[in-house]
């Protein structure tokens, strides 16, 4: 079974190639967007309009309520009966998103984690406090060394994270990790899109403007309800617009100065995630040709046997 991933960072075209591509090669999209997923939350996770994909199915967006809680586990179940459902009926699915612990869930599997256990997690941060992360890290090593040798001393989400997940199964995230693996899931064949640096930012800081521009603090202040879920989602670019309307701790300006800032440090992080990928086919989109080449490509992958 094959599908096609488009993946890169944020600002990088993805989508805008993949609904070209979904459109020349008769396929629907499936997205693989942590932020996507959820309702209500359109401008400031610049999810694509429905006039931008008309005539296309595009799955996996508009999917859940911000109260709900969603796993890359969960993620890789329903993308996985996607795939296989787009793929009987004779179309391509394509897969575009830039969420790479999503993608790695659905081409590799993953374990079902533990939900979150409120209660012990608040213990873990009140210690964190008194103790210092450095100790909590020291104690992940004696239980998992494995996990304590890859989470660097002061990533406190992942040291919490790590150490709940053992209180509460026993068993360390590791070894979880490892047996929760697959192996490779299905043909995919992986297109990357990688602008350069100095471009890529000025698209980012582009975007913002234009959220700003398209509503986005309006669309916030639809969704007053929802803030102590956005909080907790910890959403890119979503809590320092909240600090900004509700909280009041910094300016407008501030606001705009500190969310690009965010995307940019996100899209550092999501090259850094994808460049370890060997199987991806990197190409820049400004580069002559490139449509073509990519076109190509995907239509010598689908006549192969």
């Amino acid at each position: 079974m094959k599908y096609i991933i488009i993946c890169g960072p944020t600002c990088s075209g993805k989508t805008d190639l993949g609904i070209c591509l979904a459109r020349h090669f008769g396929g629907e999209i499936i997205g693989a967007d942590s932020r996507q997923i959820y309702k209500h939350i359109d401008i400031g996770t610049a999810k694509p309009r429905p006039e931008e994909y008309q005539g296309l199915k595009y799955h996996l967006i508009d999917l859940i309520e911000l109260s709900e809680d969603f796993s890359a586990y969960r993620y890789a179940q329903i993308a996985r009966e996607l795939i296989k459902s787009v793929w009987e009926t004779g179309r391509t699915p394509f897969v575009i998103g830039g969420t790479g612990l999503y993608l790695k869930a659905l081409t590799e599997g993953m374990f079902e984690s533990p939900r979150a256990d409120l209660t012990l997690r608040n213990e873990l941060e009140k210690r964190v406090l008194a103790e210092g992360i450095e100790i909590l890290h020291s104690e992940l090593a004696r239980v998992d060394l494995e996990s304590a040798s890859r989470i660097k001393p002061k990533d406190k989400l992942r040291i919490i994270r790590a150490l709940e997940v053992y209180e509460l199964t026993g068993t360390a995230i590791s070894r979880l990790q490892k047996e929760g693996k697959t192996g490779l899931w299905g043909k995919p064949l992986w297109i990357g899109l990688e602008l350069p640096r100095n471009i890529l930012y000025d698209n980012i800081n582009r975007r913002v403007d234009q959220m700003f521009g398209r509503g986005w603090e309006q669309e916030l202040l639809h969704l007053k309800q929802d803030i102590p879920s956005l909080r907790r989602k910890k959403v890119v670019g979503y809590n320092d617009l909240i600090e900004f309307i509700y909280d009041k701790k910094m300016s407008r300006q501030q606001a705009i100065d500190t969310i690009k800032q965010r995307h940019r440090n996100y899209a550092k992080r999501q090259m850094t995630w994808f460049r370890k990928n060997e199987h991806i086919k990197w190409f820049n989109p400004l580069a002559p040709a490139f449509l073509d080449k990519v076109t190509g490509i995907c239509d010598e992958y689908l006549k192969r046997a």
